[in-house]
């Protein structure tokens, strides 16, 4: 089981409530990963289960969440979802 943590920052907190259920839906039911916002350190964790059958999943997630912090809308940001080979 692998595991990832993507620090939100204050000026996205926000964003990240009202934008919850868009970013948690393609994470679940796409990449098969188990998600979870942790309050105490204001930071969205991920990681894999019995289930998640890409190998690449737990850094593509990574890095949707990443982007989304960094300001991109959900749209956007999905796309980094679709890309295989992207870097």
């Amino acid at each position: 089981v692998e595991y990832r943590r993507v620090r939100c920052p204050p000026h996205r907190y926000t964003p990240l409530r009202e934008h919850w259920e868009q970013i948690l839906t393609p994470l679940v039911e796409f990449l098969k990963l188990q998600v979870r916002f942790n309050t105490k350190t204001r930071s969205v964790e991920m990681k894999t289960s019995r289930h998640t059958i890409d190998t690449g999943a737990l850094q593509k997630g990574a890095d949707f969440v990443s982007a989304f912090m960094l300001g991109f809308e959900v749209q956007d940001a999905v796309a980094l979802l679709r890309l295989d080979d992207l870097y």
